[in-house]
């Protein structure tokens, strides 16, 4: 044999083991992917830009805040504002404001140069152009 056979064999293993690579990280990943899917815990439509949500129960049969987070939803971290825009991580529509800390119930938030106190599982609605700060606490936006 000579130099040109070997290295068409080497070749041929290598192209088989980058195969079996591929199809071995994809069954894997695929798993992995189809149980993130899973674990969306709300319904958002977001159409034109605009996000739309469908509110879902965020307090347990005792009546206390349960604390969750989704892959879509939006943190606010105190003291740092965020606009609102239609091409941001931010978009116009109604939100549901959500406590980050189980033993807070009301927080305050500003939004545009008004600061209000929310409730934990209450609605605002935003729309372009807004500038929102949470005040005292981390907030959840869903």
């Amino acid at each position: 044999m000579d130099t040109f056979q070997y290295l068409t064999i080497a070749l041929g293993a290598l192209c088989v083991l980058l195969i079996l690579v591929i199809f071995f990280l994809n069954y894997r990943y695929s798993k992995t992917l189809k149980g993130m899917r899973g674990r969306s815990v709300d319904e958002v439509d977001q159409r034109k830009g605009v996000r739309y949500t469908i509110n879902q129960t965020v307090v347990d049969t005792d009546g206390n805040a349960t604390v969750s987070l989704s892959t879509k939803d939006i943190i606010l971290s105190p003291n740092e504002t965020m606009v609102v825009s239609k091409k941001g991580d931010l978009k116009p529509g109604k939100y549901t404001v959500l406590t980050s800390n189980e033993g807070e119930d009301k927080f305050n938030i500003r939004v545009g140069n008004y600061v209000r106190e929310y409730a934990h599982n209450q609605s605002i609605i935003l729309s372009e152009g807004q500038e929102v700060t949470a005040i005292n606490c981390p907030v959840i936006l869903r």
